[in-house]
């Protein structure tokens, strides 16, 4: 759980930012950012793949869990409520190496009440950002009413992206 300080300062940058448009020099780079302790970084991988079209050496992901990684060593695309400062700013190099890319598109492949993922999605610069109707409204262009436990999320927001980009 998160210690009331870091909670009012993650709250306050998510607060005071406005979503970062990214500028006309974008990749063809997607990023994913997504709930580890639910989600599986692979599956995800293989429907982005497939609904997409991409290789997976274009698809970045940040995976955030609470728990899992207390008593063996979290892999490098995972961070923690420890890889943030007392003050709500991040402090990782995997967060590091993910913000500093500018992508295409970018899922939010999270649901309500992920307070350190709201304020990546806000930090993150993508053309396009895709998420759940469930989560924070402010850090998504495009949201779809998929339910957060259904992987058609994918699918469906293939659809729409298509036409969009």
């Amino acid at each position: 759980m998160l210690n009331s300080i870091k909670t009012h300062f993650l709250h306050k940058s998510l607060s005071s930012k406005r979503s970062i448009l990214a500028e006309e020099s974008v990749g063809d780079k997607v990023g994913i950012l997504y709930n580890d302790d639910i989600a599986d970084k692979y599956q995800l991988e293989q429907l982005v793949e497939k609904n997409f079209k991409i290789n997976s050496e274009d698809i970045s992901f940040l995976g955030f869990s609470r728990h899992r990684y207390d008593k063996v060593e979290k892999p490098e695309y995972v961070f923690t409520t420890k890889d943030f400062t007392l003050f709500g700013k991040p402090k990782s190099k995997a967060i590091d190496e993910f913000l500093k890319t500018n992508y295409k598109l970018l899922f939010n492949y999270f649901g309500k009440d992920e307070l350190c993922l709201e304020v990546l999605a806000l930090l993150t610069e993508a053309k396009l950002k895709v998420g759940f109707q469930e989560a924070n409204e402010r850090v998504n262009d495009l949201i779809l009413n998929v339910d957060s436990k259904n992987l058609d999320f994918f699918k469906e927001s293939s659809k729409y992206i298509k036409q969009i980009i």
